[in-house]
């Protein structure tokens, strides 16, 4: 006979494990963090060093960046709440530069929504909390595009 009592304690333990696991990218603190490394000009100075392609979004669309699975539910269950209240028009999934399970999702929406909405709306959407975060302080610091997604060159 299956004990749904067991069971139930069992997934309660790997989703516990997941959330508090140092692998988590949503609980990193490690990053020595400063406004010179958040600047649009460092961001040029990578795709130059590493052959990657900056893509902003357009006025109408949020870039979602997915670190782990638990992220990605969170997405999915929250684009649905999201879109009782406003038109989400469509959105693409692909792997992030780093590969599975981290991934790019791009949501183009009904409207144009300006900087500060694309950073809560990426983050209620479960995007990299983090990089929403520093995000806003870009956007603080007057950089013109706080958001933007790092691709491989095909």
């Amino acid at each position: 006979m299956i004990d749904l009592n067991e069971i139930s304690t069992q997934i309660t333990m790997k989703i516990d494990d997941g959330l508090t696991s140092p692998m988590n990218t949503d609980l990193r603190t490690d990053e020595p963090y400063d406004f010179n490394s958040l600047k649009n000009e460092m961001a040029h100075k990578k795709v130059a060093d590493e052959n990657l392609l900056i893509i902003y979004p357009e006025d109408d669309v949020l870039q979602i960046d997915i670190d782990n699975e638990h992220s990605y539910l969170l997405f999915t269950n929250q684009v649905m709440i999201l879109s009782k209240f406003m038109q989400v028009q469509k959105w693409d999934v692909t792997p992030s530069k780093s590969g599975l399970p981290k991934r790019h999702i791009t949501v183009s929406l009904g409207r144009a929504v300006s900087s500060l909405e694309r950073l809560a709306l990426q983050a209620m959407l479960g995007s990299d909390r983090i990089r929403e975060l520093l995000g806003f302080v870009r956007l603080q610091q007057g950089e013109l595009h706080p958001t933007l997604f790092f691709e491989r060159k095909s």
